[in-house]
Parts: C-alpha cells; sequence; structure tokens
C-alpha cells in the first residue's frame, strides 16, 4: 500500500503545472465530475463528504469513506434531465482482506440525447450523440486510531461529435471518526488533474478543497452536516462580465461570499430501515437568483432512502428554478449475511 501511496504523489508533483489550476465559476473542463453520484447526495446539498454510515455512493466521491461494511456492494444511479439529457452512475466495492484495503470502482456517464449536426449555413449533415463519461478506481484503508485515507484515480473521456478530448484527475481524501462514532470530519482534495488530449486549447480541471463535518445526536434521531466547498478561492460565483452589466448585475458582498462556499445538511431517522435527508446550497441559490427570476426552493434539495432486505432505494429532488430534477438510486449486497 506505501508503494500506491508513493506513486500517487509522484503523480501530483510529476504532472504539468496545469494540475494545480484554479477554475472557478464554471471556467474549467469536465464539469460532470462535480454532479453527484447518487440520489443521497443530492438530496444532501449536491456535496458531502462526511456524513455517518456506510453509503457507497458518497464514497464513489470521496474514497475516505469507503469502508469494510461496504464489501460486495454494487451501486446503480439514474438522474433524468430534460431534452433527453441522462446520468448514469454505477458502482461497487470489494475489502481485500489480506491488505485490510477497501477497492472501490465505478463509472460516471452523462448522454446528452441526439443533436442535429449542421454546417455554416444551417444546412443538417446529419446528428451525433455527445457524451461524457468517468472511469475511476478508489482505494481506501486505515491510517493510525480513528482515521481512514483515501485516494481515487479518474480517467477522463468527453465526445462532442468531431470535438473530443481526454484527461486524468486524482482525488485525496482523509477521514477521521470519534470513538463514539457520533463525529465524523473529512477533507478532500478533489479534481487534481490534467488534458492529455484539449478539445483545442488547454483548459483546467475544476480542483476543489473540500472540508466537512457531520454531527449524529446520541439521544435523538438526527444528524447534521456542514460542508464548506472551494476553500482555495475566495469569490466561486460564476462571473459574465457582459451579463452582469446588461442585468445591472453586481458580484457578491463579503458575507455572501463566505456563505457561498457552505452547504447544510440533515438526516433524520425514522427506524432502522428510513430516513429523510434534506440539503441547502447557498452558491446554488445565489446563481439561480438572477434578476426577476427567483424562486423560494432555489438551492434546497430533498429526498429519502429506506432498506429492504439487501436492497436499499434512494430518492432525491433538487429545485432549479420552476424544476425539479429527480435522482433514483438501487444500493444492493451481494453478501447474504
Amino acid at each position: 500500500m506505501r508503494r500506491i501511496w508513493l506513486g500517487f504523489f509522484v503523480l501530483i508533483f510529476c504532472l504539468p503545472n496545469s494540475t494545480m489550476a484554479q477554475a472557478v465559476g464554471g471556467n474549467a473542463v469536465y464539469n460532470f465530475i462535480n454532479l453527484p453520484y447518487s440520489a443521497k447526495t443530492s438530496a444532501l446539498g449536491g456535496i458531502n463528504i462526511s456524513a455517518i454510515g456506510n453509503d457507497l455512493g458518497l464514497a464513489m466521491y470521496n474514497p475516505a469513506l469507503l469502508s469494510e461494511e461496504m464489501d460486495a456492494k454494487i451501486h446503480l444511479s439514474v438522474k433524468p434531465f430534460y431534452a433527453d439529457i441522462q446520468q448514469y452512475d454505477f458502482s461497487g466495492a470489494n475489502f481485500l482482506t489480506s491488505k485490510k484495503i477497501v477497492i472501490g470502482w465505478g463509472i460516471h456517464y452523462v448522454e446528452y440525447g441526439t443533436i442535429p449536426m449542421t454546417d455554416m449555413a444551417g444546412n443538417e449533415m446529419g446528428s451525433f450523440h455527445p457524451n461524457d463519461y468517468a472511469v475511476q478506481i478508489s482505494a481506501a484503508m486505515n491510517y493510525k486510531q480513528n482515521f481512514t485515507i483515501g485516494s481515487t484515480l479518474k480517467f477522463i473521456q468527453s465526445n462532442y461529435g468531431m470535438y473530443k478530448s481526454n484527461g486524468m484527475a486524482l482525488d485525496m481524501g482523509l477521514k477521521y471518526h470519534s470513538s463514539n462514532n457520533l463525529s465524523q470530519v473529512s477533507v478532500l482534495v478533489n479534481n487534481m488533474g490534467v488534458q492529455f488530449k484539449p478539445y483545442q486549447t488547454q483548459e483546467s480541471v475544476p480542483f476543489n478543497i473540500i472540508l466537512g463535518w457531520s454531527k449524529k445526536l446520541e439521544n435523538a434521531p438526527f444528524q447534521f452536516s456542514i460542508t464548506a466547498q472551494k476553500l482555495s478561492v475566495w469569490d466561486n460565483s460564476y462571473n459574465d462580465i457582459a451579463f452582469n452589466n446588461a442585468e445591472g448585475y453586481k458580484s457578491p458582498a463579503t458575507m455572501q461570499n463566505l456563505f457561498n462556499h457552505l452547504i447544510l445538511a440533515s438526516e433524520i431517522f425514522i427506524g432502522d430501515k428510513f430516513n429523510i435527508n434534506m440539503g441547502y446550497n447557498f452558491i446554488r441559490r445565489f446563481d439561480l437568483n438572477v434578476q426577476n427570476q427567483q424562486n423560494f426552493l432555489n438551492g434546497f434539495s430533498t429526498g429519502f432512502n429506506f432498506t429492504y432486505n439487501r436492497m436499499q432505494f434512494q430518492y432525491a429532488n433538487s429545485f432549479f428554478q420552476s424544476n425539479a430534477y429527480h435522482h433514483f438510486t438501487v444500493m444492493y449486497s451481494l453478501n447474504r449475511n
């Protein structure tokens, strides 16, 4: 395992300078890899790296959440958007007993339907089927008492007709859980990567530093989480100068910039088999509440999950203006015990 980690660190420092380039506010390539991998993640605000439990979908985003209890579990998620856009996620985990290592694997796939192909005069020349996908492999192990370290390596491919691009990204996560398992803290360095083949010019991968804390109440059926993202930059809002000038839109104030880094989430446990999930994403609400298009529900997300025998079902919806996008997840344990 030490050799694996040494190889990961060598990879980080040997990648080109663009690996650590900062790209915010939509100014990055491969942004689809930031989409939530599971319905529970969607319900908890889109990003959660610290929730207490054994959720394989959350572990596909933060490899430090991989645990021995996820052995022989598989996960399938479907998230339909409008205009025939679909997102699919399939992943699994295996515990290597002799090495004391948990291995995770998965594919994160987005397709954008069928789009007409035209020339400069608007004449149709057929159609094409654009898509993005990332294939990833993760590894996690316990490090000293109450600590888990994990890493994910992702190969990324984008296909937009004649325009194709590929690259690679690396995630490094560290998790600490309290001895009573009622508190958990995680830090994730997300998407350290580079384009191998750009569309035309070299672009930055959506690098992110994330810190999360979750607290489960001992004598009440509640868990609360707070996640801070984009910690390497101050103003993480989308900045379109032409739009801002035309609409009289102002940059966020100091306090708004602070809150735009935060995502709040909670879970309510109703027995051992059912729980309700809720989240609030500040930057999503700020970006969606443009002039004359505000919606009270922007930034909110909700969902639930329940377990039946060896299967777990998850559902979530996230609010975007007048639309609610749905996310469905099924997890299945191949082990009978």
